[in-house]
């Protein structure tokens, strides 16, 4: 099955009421999210929808996907993701629904919240050992970072990432895609918002721990 925009449309409306009609409380990431909070089109072909949930609603998440055309994985404790050079993990989600027949995913990046703080949670491997990375901030920055008020994506309600955010990660970053996204975004960044999300490293707290 080919991957193109009414592809992508598709399957993020089916996500978007997948996941509203369970109660399953998320945002849409990535430059999908972006592109969403902006108010701009889906511009190129995607081979992927990030999706960011609590951690806590994994397993709602897997009974959901087991009577979908998704498989559904859960590879915390055997990521083979590894810590790049920027603090942060690459490789393949630890969470993840691939679409069964082509290559398309969803990938699940997971979070925590209180009333105080919000962690954002990454797995990894390294020297053979499973690891757990936790980057916490101050609460005040989840809504600099994510817009709790949701969007209406083609009648869906959905809440998202924020424009600024995506164009600030993507703007050390040097991929065709990153600087194609960072130009479509540009006409439409607060540089007020994006100039708050510079502070956030002095507040950020990291651990790492064995799992």
């Amino acid at each position: 099955m080919k991957i193109d925009i009414n592809f992508i449309e598709h399957t993020l409306k089916y996500l978007i009421t997948l996941l509203n009609d369970n109660d399953i409380d998320f945002f849409l990431v990535g430059s999908i999210g972006a592109f969403i909070d902006a108010g701009i089109p889906i511009q190129r072909i995607h081979d992927d929808i990030d999706i960011m949930i609590e951690e806590k609603s994994i397993n709602k998440l897997k009974f959901l996907f087991k009577t979908s055309d998704f498989n559904f994985y859960d590879n915390r404790m055997t990521s083979d993701k590894y810590l790049n050079n920027l603090g942060y993990t690459d490789g393949e989600h630890e969470v993840i629904a691939k679409y069964k027949y082509n290559d398309f995913h969803i990938g699940f990046f997971l979070y925590k919240k209180s009333a105080e703080t919000y962690t954002i949670i990454e797995y990894f491997k390294s020297d053979s050992n499973q690891k757990r990375l936790d980057r916490t901030l101050p609460i005040n920055f989840f809504d600099y970072q994510y817009n709790p008020i949701p969007h209406n994506y083609n009648g869906l309600r959905v809440k998202t990432v924020r424009k600024e955010t995506i164009y600030k990660n993507k703007s050390i970053m040097n991929r065709e895609k990153d600087i194609f996204d960072m130009q479509l975004l540009k006409p439409y960044i607060d540089l007020s918002k994006l100039e708050r999300l510079s502070g956030m490293k002095k507040y950020r707290h990291i651990e790492i721990a064995d799992i």
